[in-house]
């Protein structure tokens, strides 16, 4: 019996030879992606339990500051279409005037389960006095938006993200770029959300990465067996 000769054929090797190395590409991009994410999530849970330092302007994202101002209420921001345990309702967002200094943060009080019918808005008063906060600061993103109306006109307003790009141009005053997330424990604090420093867990980077390594791994046993295949007589 005469034995088959390898020869899958130049254009199956041409495909073969693209594929496969997109296949494993991809595969160690998304090792490489894992890895990076769980850096992240290791820093941001160290910063978690540093004590908070006075927000200056070298205070970067994911760092622990507190700062000491006086609340504005006439000028809030309801982050509307988050969802809690299931419910609808706002994430309240809340200027602070920075004591000494003629500079405000925008500071997230936490979540308010939304009225029954959208046009009521929720009670979020606050006493306008002096108060110490502490928290976490972030950088939302802009994310999915399906319309260029993001914020309505009337105050307190209602935007569709909760990206400082967006929110600032609401105000006059210097503000900073980042959004402080309070502390459960602050006085006036709404139901806290604890945020997550990445939205993909390096977990479900290490199973794609396995699923494209998975997909060369056939795609070789394919290509073997085709070469073979093609030229049994």
């Amino acid at each position: 019996m005469k034995k088959n000769k390898f020869k899958p054929g130049k254009r199956i090797t041409i495909f073969f030879i693209f594929f496969a190395g997109l296949f494993f590409l991809l595969g160690l991009w998304q090792i490489e992606r894992g890895q990076a994410k769980t850096v992240i999530i290791n820093q941001f849970d160290s910063n978690l339990k540093k004590d908070p330092e006075y927000l200056d302007k070298e205070s970067k994202k994911w760092e622990r500051v507190s700062v000491e101002g006086t609340w504005d209420s006439s000028k809030q921001i309801l982050i509307d279409n988050v969802i809690y345990n299931g419910v609808a309702g706002y994430k309240v967002i809340t200027p602070l005037k920075i004591k000494n200094s003629g500079d405000m943060i925008l500071v997230d009080r936490g979540w308010i389960k939304r009225s029954k019918f959208r046009e009521d808005i929720p009670n979020i008063s606050i006493p306008e006095n002096n108060v110490i906060v502490s928290g976490v600061l972030e950088l939302p993103e802009l994310g999915l938006v399906l319309s260029d109306d993001l914020v309505t006109k009337e105050w307190p307003k209602i935007s569709q993200t909760k990206s400082p790009s967006v929110l600032l141009k609401e105000y006059d005053e210097g503000t900073y770029d980042l959004i402080l997330l309070a502390d459960p424990l602050l006085e006036n604090s709404l139901e806290y959300i604890k945020i997550t420093p990445t939205n993909m867990m390096p977990s479900k980077h290490y199973g794609y990465s396995a699923q494209w390594f998975l997909m060369f791994f056939v795609l070789c046993l394919m290509y073997v067996w085709y070469g073979y295949k093609r030229n049994e007589k």
